[in-house]
């Protein structure tokens, strides 16, 4: 797609896969994980995947939209895409990765493939915004959430592989 960029972001938690995979399955649990995200609820489930309706802070801007997760744990996949994007939000798709490196550690990777919306027909991109102005706060926020995203998702994987270790 025009204008499409890319990310990918990685760290690398002291957790078993398995433990990884349940932080990031939970959807439901992301406005504790995540600052960013005021809400998320699924509003479907089916065999492998969800849709879920979520509530996010994009630069200051609450945005809410409509996304399709796919589920694959052999694989360790969460694919996501967009279905109704945010006002900002040509399109908005990618995958979280849990990728086992041995028993107790697992490498998280998070990508994303994004647009900025065009300009309406007032030259502005939700009524307020050049397409430029649009593409900074977008690629801003995906780069500032990614990084905490990817971080509270191995903190917790990690709070939770101990806690289960001191059970044993």
């Amino acid at each position: 797609m025009e204008n499409t960029q890319h990310t990918e972001h990685t760290v690398t938690a002291q957790a078993p896969q398995s433990v990884v995979w349940e932080v990031l399955t939970d959807i439901e649990n992301y406005p504790n994980l995540f600052d960013a995200t005021k809400s998320a609820v699924v509003t479907e489930r089916g065999d492998g995947y969800e849709i879920a309706r979520l509530e996010v802070d994009v630069s200051g801007q609450l945005q809410a939209w409509t996304t399709r997760r796919d589920l694959d744990p052999e694989l360790g996949v969460v694919a996501y895409r967009q279905l109704e994007t945010a006002p900002l939000v040509e399109h908005m798709s990618g995958e979280w990765r849990a990728l086992p490196y041995g028993p107790d550690r697992t490498q998280i990777v998070l990508t994303h493939d994004f647009a900025a919306r065009q300009e309406g027909a007032d030259g502005k991109v939700a009524g307020q915004f050049t397409h430029a102005e649009a593409h900074e706060m977008l690629a801003g926020a995906v780069e500032r959430n990614s990084t905490a995203h990817l971080a509270a998702v191995r903190d917790e994987a990690e709070r939770r592989a101990a806690r289960a270790k001191r059970a044993a």
